[in-house]
């Protein structure tokens, strides 16, 4: 049976996934040499595999592979010390944990615990004797029905703002959707794959961030916080706290949306590099950019722009915009991020903040 062809990947069942690692394993672990590979039974690992590779110097070694359907991030540490005291764990063979589909997170800890990986999308760490192979495939291909496939996209982003800006509250779902503006289903299946990778617990209808911290480090690595569009100009006004002054005078008279973010609203939330050079700002739906470019006499250059627009992809990058000294910023979670994407002293700017007003 080939399950990517007669069922859907996020419904096939552990054997019937080790049906499918059985046929195609020679094709995952390049350049290893599959010599043999074989179904196996045993009380602490059920439905597993034994593979005999050569690997390009010619070492031998047992790769002893457990198959999960189930590999999130939340059910991993009890499978996973089951892999490594498993019978035939200690005559040297290499542990190995496979799936459909294995998370950033579920890979972590497999690194973590010394064990091996791969799945079918093509995830795959494996290190022993003298190979270390390594490939990564962040998006899922297999989502489940009712999970997000990624939690950094547009909508499941905007929980991720409200969440980590306030980190220690439990959330009803129906206050986390009203607060997100994101639909009630959508809230409840972002929160379900939270929990699912372990960066959320849920309780009597109310959802917790347990570890906001790592989830941040990865929405930052992932590097998508910041999904804008940039066009650089140049303002007659050179002083940067002059022109956010005139930016703010400019969207209060028009009632446009703004917000500020950058080295210069960290200038005024959290000081640490000295001098602002460029300031860069979100405008909203209300105005397009050529018409905040007229209000404020703005010159298109190719280089060395002193003022940014910024044209959002989602309108989440406004979630908990605030005034400080007059003038409207992005929520700090938000100016992390693009503290994060930013050239020269970003990301230490960014770590500071982090450090002052996130505390996680």
């Amino acid at each position: 049976m080939k399950i990517a062809n007669s069922m859907k990947i996020y419904s096939a069942s552990t054997r019937e996934l080790r049906a499918e690692l059985l046929r195609r394993l020679p094709d995952l672990v390049p350049p290893l040499v599959v010599t043999e590979v074989r179904a196996a039974q045993d009380r602490g690992l059920p439905a597993a595999l034994v593979a005999e590779v050569r690997t390009p110097s010619g070492h031998r070694r047992t790769l002893r592979v457990s198959v999960r359907a189930a590999a999130a991030p939340s059910r991993l540490p009890h499978a996973l010390q089951e892999l490594r005291v498993s019978r035939g764990g200690s005559s040297g063979s290499y542990p190995v944990l496979a799936s459909a589909f294995l998370s950033p997170r579920s890979r972590e800890l497999c690194r973590e615990a010394g064990v091996g990986y791969l799945d079918l999308a093509g995830n795959c760490h494996l290190r022993f004797a003298d190979l270390y192979l390594e490939r990564s495939v962040d998006r899922n291909p297999f989502p489940r029905r009712g999970r997000p496939a990624s939690l950094f996209s547009p909508v499941s982003s905007r929980l991720l703002r409200a969440l980590l800006e306030e980190p220690a509250r439990r959330w009803r779902v129906s206050e986390l959707s009203a607060a997100a503006r994101v639909s009630l289903g959508q809230t409840s299946n972002v929160c379900r794959r939270l929990a699912d990778e372990a960066y959320a617990a849920t309780t009597a209808r109310r959802v917790h961030l347990a570890q906001p911290g790592r989830i941040l480090d990865a929405w930052r690595d992932a590097g998508t916080g910041s999904a804008s569009t940039p066009a650089g100009y140049y303002s007659f006004e050179r002083d940067p706290e002059r022109l956010i002054r005139r930016v703010a005078e400019v969207a209060a008279a028009r009632r446009w949306r703004y917000a500020v973010t950058s080295f210069a609203a960290a200038a005024r939330v959290a000081p640490f590099v000295q001098g602002i050079g460029t300031v860069r700002w979100y405008v909203g739906e209300e105005a397009a950019p050529a018409q905040w470019v007229e209000a404020l006499d703005l010159r298109p250059v190719e280089s060395g722009p002193n003022a940014v627009l910024l044209t959002p992809g989602d309108p989440g990058v406004f979630y908990r915009a605030r005034d400080v000294d007059g003038a409207s910023l992005v929520g700090n979670i938000q100016l992390y991020l693009d503290l994060c994407g930013e050239p020269a002293r970003g990301r230490e700017q960014a770590d500071f903040l982090r450090r002052e007003r996130i505390g996680f």
